[in-house]
C-alpha cells in the first residue's frame, strides 16, 4: 500500500519520456485519493470488487483518462497493481498485446509519433484562400441559375396539373410512334388457283 500511495507526479519523473504523463489543473480523484485505486489487499473479494468498481467509475469522470492510459500503458514495470486509467493489471495486460500485435514491438514510438504528427497538423495556422478566389466562388455562385427540384412521384401528390401534364406526354407519345414501330400482322393464308368454268382434265388411264 505504502507504494501504491505514492503520487502519479513522483511516477511520472522515472516514466518513457516518449509518452508524457497528463498533467492538469485540476483536481483528479487520484491525487483526492490514492488509497482508493489499490484493490489488491483486500480481503473480502466482493469488497474488492466493489473498490474496483469505485475506482473505475471515478477513472471514467477524469478530464485525462485518455492520456493516463498511454501513460500507464507505456510504463509496465511502474503500474503493476491497482487501477489505472479505469484498467486493471489484467486489462492492461491484454491492451498492451493487442498493441504489440498491431504496431510492433515498439509499439509505445509509434504512438507517440502519431500524437507528435497530431499535435503539429492542430498547431499549424489555418491560411484563408485568397481574395480572388473568394470573389470567384461567390461570383459563381450567383451566377449559376437555381435549378428546380425534380418531380418525385412517390412523394408529392398527383396534381390535376401533373396528371393533364402526364397524358399530353403520352398522346405525343403515340402520335410519333412510326410504322415501323407497329406490331406485324399476321401473314394470310395462300389462295387456291380459280377453276370455275374450266372443263375438267381427262383422266389417265
Amino acid at each position: 500500500m505504502k507504494n501504491r500511495v505514492r503520487t502519479r507526479d513522483a511516477l511520472a519523473a522515472l516514466a518513457d519520456e516518449r509518452i508524457p504523463f497528463p498533467h492538469t489543473e485540476q483536481p483528479t480523484p487520484c491525487r483526492a485519493d490514492p488509497a482508493l485505486f489499490s484493490f489488491e489487499e483486500i480481503p473480502d473479494r466482493l469488497q474488492r470488487e466493489k473498490t474496483i468498481a469505485r475506482a473505475k467509475r471515478a477513472c471514467s469522470g477524469c478530464s485525462v483518462v485518455q492520456g493516463c492510459l498511454k501513460w500507464t500503458l507505456a510504463n509496465p514495470s511502474m503500474t503493476r497493481k491497482g487501477v489505472w486509467a479505469a484498467t486493471t493489471p489484467g486489462q492492461r495486460g491484454v491492451l498492451r498485446n493487442r498493441l504489440v500485435q498491431r504496431l510492433g514491438d515498439d509499439w509505445v514510438g509509434a504512438v507517440a509519433d502519431q500524437d507528435h504528427r497530431r499535435e503539429q497538423q492542430q498547431a499549424a495556422p489555418t491560411v484563408p484562400p485568397p481574395v480572388r478566389n473568394q470573389i470567384l466562388a461567390r461570383l459563381e455562385l450567383e451566377l449559376i441559375p437555381t435549378r428546380p427540384q425534380p418531380y418525385e412521384p412517390w412523394r408529392e401528390p398527383l396534381t390535376p396539373q401533373r396528371r393533364a401534364h402526364n397524358r399530353r406526354v403520352l398522346e405525343h407519345a403515340l402520335a410519333d410512334k412510326s410504322p415501323q414501330e407497329q406490331p406485324p400482322s399476321a401473314p394470310e393464308p395462300p389462295q387456291r388457283p380459280v377453276t370455275a368454268g374450266l372443263p375438267p382434265s381427262p383422266r389417265r388411264p
